[in-house]
């Protein structure tokens, strides 16, 4: 079988400065926080239904992940050059601003067959 055998799919988020949740301000509410991980949660678990144990989704705050804020992708963020939170598949930056599901699964697909 050719493709990826494990496809990474890293949710990255700035709070406080990226679009998205932004939850170091008061913009955000501790129920914007909980809505942000239940999407995380379900993007998880329609990778999940779609291609069963050949997916990782990883959640990283860039401000308690120092090595994070410093990659390619975090500075992405950091800088401001795209809102958040950042959707990075194989290390590669592909969406940014929301969790677009639908999306992510599709493109998922394509690195697996890759």
């Amino acid at each position: 079988m050719s493709g990826n055998d494990v496809v990474t799919v890293k949710i990255l988020e700035l709070p406080g400065v990226s679009g998205g949740c932004s939850c170091g301000t008061v913009a955000c509410s501790p129920e914007m926080a909980a809505l942000f991980q239940q999407k995380v949660a379900e993007l998880r678990a329609a990778l999940e239904e779609a291609y069963p144990g050949r997916t990782r989704v990883e959640y990283i705050n860039l401000k308690e992940n120092e090595a994070a804020r410093e990659s390619e992708a975090g500075q992405l963020l950091v800088t401001r050059r795209y809102p958040g939170p950042l959707v990075v598949i194989n290390e590669e930056p592909r969406f940014a601003g929301s969790i677009l599901i639908a999306k992510i699964v599709k493109e998922v697909g394509k690195a697996l067959t890759a």
